[in-house]
């Protein structure tokens, strides 16, 4: 790209060098590791909930993220970094769930039972390893039985 940004380009040229730097400049500024990743429950999508990243060993920072149609990521910006986690993964009630008018009246609402067994929550059995090479997507197929 050099060739393209030296001086005495167009206009338009010196506006595509500036974003393209900025651009990568994001990426190399950010210092975490994209992780993304697919989680299904029982053969489908799980809709709503979240994923949690614990490093194993104690040593840095865990993260957490929203599953939201069975999609979650880690962005550049969440400070991933490289190393063993153990993955711990909960559904969450869907905000649709809600009695909206025993809600607004501070009503009981009906409970919410995470369906996800203990094995991939509370006392999880996944892990991951995180590179820096990567790819880092990491996908669950997580069964109710």
């Amino acid at each position: 790209m050099p060739f393209l940004c030296r001086s005495g380009a167009g206009p338009l040229t010196a506006a595509l060098c500036v974003v393209a730097l900025a651009l990568a400049g994001c990426n190399s500024k950010s210092g975490g590791i994209v992780v993304t990743g697919d989680v299904q429950f029982d053969g489908q999508p799980l809709q709503n909930g979240l994923i949690h990243f614990e490093p194993m060993g104690g040593a840095g920072a865990s993260a957490a993220r929203r599953i939201d149609g069975g999609k979650y990521e880690f962005d550049a910006n969440s400070n991933m970094k490289p190393g063993k986690y153990k993955v711990a993964i909960r559904a969450t009630q869907p905000d649709s769930g809600l009695d909206a008018d025993a809600a607004m009246n501070r009503g009981p609402q009906p409970p919410f039972v995470d369906p996800i067994p203990k094995k991939y929550s509370d006392k999880t059995e996944l892990t991951v390893e995180v590179t820096e090479a990567g790819p880092n997507k990491f996908d669950f197929d997580l069964k109710s039985k």
